[in-house]
């Protein structure tokens, strides 16, 4: 591969690792509510631009290692499709209000969206959606697994 080539594609790859990171904890932080474990994002983004920094500063820019770079960068993108969670923020919402069945049940404002508990939903997602939901008796409080969407009323006293 051609030094200019070479520099142009790597500074892509860098590019392309600091975009990836911004998006996928934006996507994580905003839709999701924080539920998927983080540090496996990080160390895939850190990863990425470690290599693209790494073959910059060697300049020998060997097509194999372009091949390979490029094959990364793919296999992350569709990595993020397979660790986010099957339910949203915003679907977990649903799930709470079909569950609840009640047609005057409203979803209540609280402090936090998710809640770690003390088992994972799933092997990349860390933590629950938390809904506290009014009625016209009282409020109730749910965990809703981001995985597959499985709705728990919480026992308050």
């Amino acid at each position: 591969m051609k030094k200019n080539n070479g520099f142009i594609f790597y500074g892509a790859v860098a590019i392309f690792s600091i975009v990836f990171l911004a998006a996928a904890i934006s996507i994580n932080r905003g839709a999701y509510a924080g539920t998927v474990n983080e540090p496996i994002v990080w160390t895939i983004g850190i990863c990425i631009f470690g290599l693209a920094a790494f073959e910059l500063y060697k300049r020998t820019f060997e097509k194999r290692h372009a091949v390979s770079s490029a094959v990364l960068c793919a296999v992350s993108v569709i990595f993020l499709f397979i660790i986010f969670p099957s339910y949203s923020y915003e679907d977990g919402a649903e799930a709470v209000l079909e569950y609840t069945g009640e047609d005057n049940s409203t979803l209540m404002s609280l402090d936090m969206q998710s809640f770690k508990a003390n088992e994972q939903p799933s092997m990349f997602v860390t933590r629950y959606y938390i809904y506290g939901v009014e009625t016209a008796e009282d409020e109730q409080f749910y965990l809703v697994n981001p995985a597959d969407g499985e709705t728990v009323l919480l026992e308050t006293e």
